[in-house]
């Protein structure tokens, strides 16, 4: 069995700079990504019969907008970006920030769950060599995969950082230069707005300096749809479950702490799948073992006890959504390593900052 690759970039200078280094060097995979994204919106606004993609188009454009006051330099280099792909700007940014986008379009009826991250965060009193871990997956449409990337970020004002996110896309998953974490779950919850995509959040977080800071950014964003937040750095980790308007504070403490794709406090969200229950509980359970390691976090990830309801979600389980990548951090070490695809099936490789 040959394993997947996660293809890497490097970018370098100002926010234009980063943009046309992205755009130019990806330029067929971002057309691609967009096409895919719009043939899964399509299916997805069939489904649950609301919704269209001209509409999903119109708020990617006017979120946008918002993120030319909210992150001058987020948007200086997305516009660089679709310039240097030679696609629509707002179209760009609808597909990259897929799942608020449509979400903004379609809710609040009810439709077939799609989501299928794992998110998790170990406690150094708990690992082997006392640093804390944090990892993810990240799971959405199955052909995601082929869009995957891993970007190096060096700019001339900012931290180092580097990023698993889709051709095209700012920050999903990543570190920074100081050993801050970010990484993201969907939950879908009534509360919509125009406002800033969750990709735009993250991508404007991982240039913090702390997870403090980082979560502040975040909780007083003005953010377009539900989304929760993994955030953290050498000291502890937060998570922010939020909507639109509102957000929930956990911290990591002496127990790790798990998220799957449902909200944990009462408010008007859809039901949870069978798949995020299962999840959450099958990792808690691997979570609680004592003496954990990134290997242990890796072994997890790869967990397919439960079929299609399992933490590694295969595109042969016929399911709407399969695992498009993985990473785990140690943000003490600054250790970040990722694989595209599958954990039983990517390439694991390490991301360096020099």
């Amino acid at each position: 069995m040959s394993f997947l690759e996660l293809p890497c970039i490097k970018v370098s200078g100002s926010s234009e700079d980063l943009g046309s280094g992205i755009g130019d060097a990806l330029q067929d995979e971002i057309a691609a990504m967009i096409d895919r994204r719009i043939l899964a919106a399509e299916a997805y606004f069939k489904l649950r019969n609301c919704g269209s993609i001209d509409q999903m188009i119109a708020v990617g454009g006017a979120c946008l907008e918002v993120l030319t006051e909210w992150d001058p330099d987020g948007h200086i280099e997305h516009v660089a970006t679709a310039q240097a792909a030679g696609v629509d700007a707002s179209t760009l940014y609808a597909a990259a920030n897929y799942s608020d986008m449509r979400d903004l379009v379609s809710m609040p009826p009810r439709g077939e769950a799609d989501e299928g991250c794992t998110s998790i965060a170990i406690p150094g009193s708990q690992a082997v060599d006392g640093e804390i871990i944090v990892g993810q997956t990240w799971d959405l449409h199955p052909l995601d995969v082929d869009s995957v990337v891993a970007v190096h970020r060096i700019p001339n004002n900012g931290p180092e950082t580097w990023s698993v996110t889709v051709a095209g896309a700012p920050t999903l998953i990543g570190m920074n230069a100081h050993g801050i974490w970010t990484g993201t779950t969907n939950i879908k919850v009534a509360d919509t707005q125009v406002g800033v995509g969750y990709m735009s959040l993250l991508h404007r977080a991982i240039r913090c300096r702390d997870r403090e800071e980082a979560a502040s950014v975040i909780q007083h964003a003005p953010r377009a749809a539900a989304h929760t937040y993994l955030l953290a750095d050498a000291h502890g980790a937060i998570e922010l479950e939020c909507t639109a308007i509102a957000t929930t504070r956990r911290d990591v403490s002496g127990e790790p702490m798990v998220r799957t794709n449902h909200c944990i406090q009462p408010i008007d969200a859809e039901p949870p799948s069978a798949s995020s229950l299962r999840r959450l509980e099958r990792a808690t359970e691997l979570a609680g073992e004592s003496c954990l390691s990134v290997e242990s976090i890796r072994q997890l990830m790869q967990d397919r006890q439960d079929g299609v309801d399992s933490i590694c979600r295969h595109e042969q389980d016929g399911e709407p959504t399969a695992t498009n990548a993985c990473v785990i951090g140690q943000p003490v070490s600054r250790r970040l390593e990722a694989c595209r695809g599958p954990a039983d099936r990517g390439q694991w490789i390490q991301l360096h900052f020099e």
